[in-house]
């Protein structure tokens, strides 16, 4: 069997062979075998939009719906979709998805007809298809199809805005310029512990995250980075289940590293007469995770600081006097290295304009933290969980880092982001776990969570989960 690397994606060898010739590491990935189940034999030569036969009866009120595009690479686009058996308002949990087919349609010219470049069929009528092989910086019309009608998107948040979805075409994402370096992944919000109803019999937030590993995995990247709210109740038994898991995925601050979010110091709200910082449950299983404490290491030849902005107790962002000392020294070892800095809650001026100050680092010491960054021109990237959904920050001060909230690994738009790095610049595309379980969980958890309304907060604009920033990192 060949085994295919991260960087055998971006050239784009192999890109076509991504379902059938990986290993798979724990579930088996999304695949025209797997969600798309009963795969259709293969297709003719694609032609330019033959009449398509419905296969059920004219009057049948089956509705073709929830068209999304979670992830845009320089060289591929996602589409995730569904067919219900009757039509639903676009947030009231619907009826039953019904069999169907599948098929994508795609050109780069600007008029005239599309080309089919992907069929399958799925006995669940849930449809993920990616198509790889694109061109960088390129504007494709698209149509998604199933049982001879279009796709239609259903969130109000991707109508509102006049996104790909609605618009029928999709620029793919530029390239940067030079080398290609190296990819990370980052994930936030796994919550651990969280209630709800599962599509297994596991519980949910535990399938969605070795779904998670398994993908990451999958792309031939050996170390993930979470930023914080690990555990939905910060008790120990969370705590000790949680590395159970990751430790199947490698070693903790070796193959994946942590910090801390506000959820992962509730012990101190559920047990506070036991709860003390130096008998912390989670830094009692995670040495590294002591509260307001952070944390440096060296990736391939970048550093990764870890920063803790929870304190036991509270919901907003906080940083003590001790860890700005520990940060600016860190940050002063090496300056002028290249620098990506993870912090569970958001610091800028753009991220409470839009998500209100309470919920984030607070005014004082967001401002502190971006003056040590001035200080420190290497840092050039900052992720951010809490909010569960994507939106990219401005910086407060001139010449800042890239500040972007990332999306939630659960409950939804249930996935991670992928940093590749090259000698001119970064993407960074979200990607939603794309194994059979965790695409139905999180298929359920559109509809299910926040009162049916948590989708449209979450899934944030395509601009914001994917985007390229060209930037020069050497040292």
């Amino acid at each position: 069997m060949t085994s295919y690397t991260r960087r055998h994606f971006l050239t784009g060898a192999g890109a076509t062979l991504l379902s059938a010739a990986l290993p798979a590491f724990g579930e088996t990935p999304a695949s025209a075998t797997t969600i798309n189940d009963a795969a259709l034999p293969p297709a003719p030569v694609a032609h330019a939009n033959p009449p398509v036969a419905s296969t059920t009866a004219p009057d049948e009120a089956y509705t073709v719906t929830d068209l999304e595009i979670p992830t845009v690479t320089p060289t591929s686009i996602t589409f995730s979709w569904s067919v219900y058996r009757t039509p639903h308002t676009p947030h009231l949990f619907p009826n039953e998805r019904r069999a169907s087919d599948a098929e994508v349609w795609l050109s780069d010219k600007t008029t005239g007809p599309l080309t089919r470049v992907h069929q399958s069929y799925s006995r669940t009528g849930l449809h993920f298809v990616t198509i790889t092989g694109l061109r960088p910086n390129t504007t494709y019309r698209f149509e998604c199809r199933s049982l001879g009608r279009v796709a239609t998107p259903g969130l109000w948040f991707t109508i509102r805005n006049k996104e790909p979805e609605t618009q029928g075409k999709v620029h793919t994402l530029s390239r940067p310029g030079g080398r290609y370096l190296h990819s990370m992944a980052i994930s936030n919000d796994i919550h651990l512990g969280k209630k709800g109803h599962s599509v297994t019999t596991e519980p949910w937030p535990e399938a969605m995250i070795m779904g998670m590993l398994s993908d990451v995995k999958r792309r031939g990247i050996d170390r993930i980075y979470i930023n914080g709210d690990l555990c939905d109740n910060g008790s120990l038994a969370e705590a000790r289940r949680l590395k159970e898991l990751l430790d199947t995925f490698g070693q903790y601050h070796k193959n994946y590293f942590l910090t801390r979010g506000n959820h992962d110091g509730y012990a101190a709200l559920t047990d506070p007469l036991n709860y003390s910082q130096d008998k912390d449950p989670i830094a009692a299983v995670f040495p590294h995770l002591a509260p307001q404490h952070a944390w440096i290491v060296r990736d391939h030849g970048f550093r990764v600081l870890g920063i803790d902005t929870s304190y036991p107790g509270l919901t907003g962002g906080h940083i003590t006097s001790q860890q700005f000392t520990q940060i600016e020294k860190l940050l002063a070892a090496d300056p002028y290295r290249p620098t990506i800095v993870m912090a569970h809650h958001p610091v800028t001026e753009a991220a409470a304009r839009s998500d209100m100050r309470p919920n984030i680092v607070n005014a004082k010491d967001a401002l502190q933290l971006q003056q040590l960054f001035q200080k420190a021109p290497g840092v050039f990237f900052m992720a951010a969980g809490h909010t569960h959904r994507a939106h990219r920050d401005a910086p407060d001060l001139p010449g800042g880092p890239q500040f972007a909230q990332l999306g939630a690994a659960g409950p939804y738009p249930g996935g991670y982001a992928i940093l590749d790095f090259y000698e001119g610049g970064y993407t960074v595309t979200f990607h939603r776990t794309a194994t059979a379980t965790a695409l139905a969980q999180t298929a359920f958890n559109r509809y299910k969570s926040g009162y049916e309304k948590y989708g449209e907060h979450s899934v944030g604009l395509l601009a914001d989960r994917c985007f390229t920033v060209k930037r020069t990192l050497t040292n």
